[in-house]
């Protein structure tokens, strides 16, 4: 199993620390911290892709069968996790003061590819009709892949601000309350269904 909310939340522990690495009096702590973190990936060494697909419907108002449904939701959050391998490592190299605006624009692509992504999917199964079986947990996994994407972006946010004034006690770190709804017992309960469901996904990987 994937331990998504692990690898979130190291991974964004990551991106902050590198963010503010440039205001502490020593670096040898945060060397000693990107150590331990090291099976998460190495992320200056990540190459960057812009997917080429997001989930995607026109439907509406019909009548979607469970075979459909299946495919809708391992086809928005492979997507999704493709978005989300490749957001965290840019955020990281956009932290760092020799970021170049050709990084910064790829960040924002994905960043806007990630919202019109769950969009689209929260679009799907609130104007057709999904199996009943579906409905519950399809809203479920939406709000818990919406919530990682909200909270990649407010922390993009906090870091340009950081970046800009230097100064850690001016960030706000409110958007730490999006971890209410990205939870491991959140995970697992999406687990649980996709196991059931036989949906295989790159998102968790479930065994």
């Amino acid at each position: 199993m994937k331990k998504h909310v692990l690898y979130l939340s190291m991974s964004l522990t990551i991106v902050f620390m590198s963010a503010c690495s440039h205001d502490t009096q020593s670096n040898e702590a945060n060397d000693a911290r990107y150590d331990k973190l090291n099976d998460v990936q190495s992320i200056k060494d990540v190459t960057i892709k812009i997917p080429e697909n997001i989930f995607d419907s026109q439907k509406k108002n019909e009548n979607i069968n469970e075979d459909e449904m299946k495919q809708s939701i391992k086809n928005y959050l492979d997507y999704s996790w493709e978005l989300s391998e490749n957001i965290v490592p840019l955020s990281s190299t956009i932290s760092d003061e020799n970021a170049t605006e050709s990084d910064r624009e790829k960040l924002q692509k994905l960043m806007d590819l990630a919202k019109k992504n769950d969009t689209n999917f929260h679009d799907f199964i609130s104007n057709n009709n999904i199996p009943d079986d579906y409905q519950k947990p399809s809203k479920e996994i939406y709000e818990y892949v919406s919530s990682t994407t909200a909270l990649l972006l407010e922390m993009q946010q906090e870091i340009d601000k950081l970046s800009q004034n230097g100064n850690l006690l001016k960030t706000d770190f409110s958007f730490t309350k999006r971890f209410t709804k990205v939870n491991g017992r959140k995970q697992k309960e999406i687990e649980k269904f996709l196991n059931e469901k036989n949906i295989k996904t790159t998102y968790f990987n479930q065994q």
